[in-house]
């Protein structure tokens, strides 16, 4: 599923730049460079030690990248990569001694994003949505500590995101849904349902180019 997914974005980008658009006298293609606060929810955020799937995670740092074919001045497509570092959640415990729970994601994504108002004009507000896949991992121990582990898993993952776009920078706010169904993390002797939704708040630099 992760290898089928990052094909089909790969295979569409030929088929992207082969539509002849050019968005007024700007470069219809620019690159993206993102970086965000993220905010857990769901299991992430739950307490480790009174919640059955509970991560005890209280925030994280997002770093991405993306490449966006412009159709016109307001309507664009883009794939993209974006990274989640969470901090951990650690301490320490009789039987292993000093531990750490730590949750990462990747998302592959492709985002449909509409800029309101005029070209010209300073500050252009923006709505988009994204569909991809993201591949969860955990490094950490199960909640009874008698075994660690490091497990992936991967799920589709979609995303709502809206702000301001001003000059070459973009400052947002997202809302990633990422909910799977896993044997793979804590023993409970049952397949579990996680959440692991979150929000960002993002900055974006925008480098036009020449196609």
């Amino acid at each position: 599923m992760f290898r089928a997914g990052l094909a089909l974005l790969l295979c569409g980008l030929p088929l992207l730049s082969g539509v002849p658009a050019q968005a007024g006298e700007h470069p219809s293609s620019q690159v993206v460079f993102e970086v965000g606060y993220v905010q857990p929810h769901g299991d992430l955020a739950d307490d480790f030690f009174n919640s059955p799937l509970g991560f005890g995670i209280k925030e994280g740092l997002e770093l991405g990248f993306r490449w966006r074919y412009r159709f016109s001045e307001s309507l664009s497509i883009s794939p993209s990569f974006h990274f989640v570092d969470y901090r951990n959640f650690s301490g320490e415990n009789e039987e292993v001694g000093a531990y750490r729970i730590k949750p990462t994601t990747m998302r592959y994504s492709l985002e449909l994003m509409y800029i309101m108002l005029k070209a010209d004009t300073p500050v252009r507000p923006f709505i988009a949505g994204s569909a991809g896949i993201v591949r969860n991992r955990v490094e950490g121990y199960w909640k009874t500590w008698d075994k660690a582990f490091d497990s992936s898993v991967n799920a589709l993952g979609f995303g709502l995101r809206a702000g301001l776009l001003v000059g070459g920078f973009e400052f947002s706010a997202v809302y990633n849904v990422n909910r799977f169904d896993t044997w793979r993390f804590f023993n409970t002797g049952y397949e579990e349902s996680y959440v692991w939704d979150n929000a960002v708040l993002r900055v974006g630099w925008i480098i036009p180019f020449n196609d």
